[in-house]
């Protein structure tokens, strides 16, 4: 099964070496408080079109100050051209990376993300934390030094608030892996002061899953 397909992570030692691998990667390091960033008008006329620090100074206008250790996604409306290749890679030559046209991250908004917010998670709706262009991947490098997991393809974002919600990014637990496929999936009240009761449900069968995780690993 491929590391990096789907939906999936890179753990920081994808592109660092000695850093995290899949099965290394703490677990609060795969949950967070979820921050949305959407950029899905920006693209429509820039289809390279990289988030960049005031498109987060505008979502805390918005939101109020960004919690640490949160969950940030860029939501492009990118995840709508799947399983198009050609769509998804913005490039008649799909196998091509020096053709790809898709939005992403800048860097100086992943550093500040990390400096600022002391981020748990980057992730796109886009298949790289790079925009297609980019030839050096510096997302991916800051990320990887600062031991803060990668999230890409990340589907159905429009269904997730841009603020409120709790992301999950529960991974296959591969020895030695520099990533894995993941079930990305969020929690959120969906009335004021009422408590969303599947959420709940949600959130105990996920701990379920880690408790089976460390019990798994102890064992082996």
């Amino acid at each position: 099964m491929p590391e990096h397909m789907g939906t999936h992570i890179d753990a920081p030692v994808h592109t660092v070496q000695g850093m995290w691998k899949t099965d290394q990667i703490p677990i609060e390091k795969l949950y967070g408080p979820g921050v949305i960033i959407n950029v899905k008008e920006k693209v429509k006329s820039n289809p390279d079109y990289r988030v960049i620090v005031e498109d987060l100074l505008m979502w805390e206008e918005k939101y109020g100050e960004m919690p640490r250790r949160a969950v940030a996604i860029m939501n492009s409306g990118w995840s709508s051209k799947y399983p198009n290749k050609t769509l998804v890679f913005g490039s008649p030559e799909p196998t091509n990376t020096s053709t790809f046209h898709f939005p992403s991250w800048h860097e100086d908004a992943v550093t500040w993300l990390i400096n600022k917010r002391q981020i748990n998670a980057v992730g796109v709706d886009t298949p790289s934390t790079d925009y297609g262009m980019s030839s050096t991947y510096p997302c991916h490098t800051l990320l990887g030094k600062n031991s803060v997991v990668g999230i890409e393809s990340v589907a159905n974002l429009d269904n997730v608030p841009e603020s409120g919600s709790t992301i999950y990014i529960p991974v296959l637990n591969i020895a030695d892996g520099s990533g894995g496929p993941a079930r990305v999936f969020a929690t959120y009240d969906d009335e004021p002061n009422k408590t969303n009761a599947a959420a709940m449900v949600t959130c105990f069968m996920f701990f379920l899953y880690l408790l089976a995780a460390v019990l798994v690993c102890n064992v082996l």
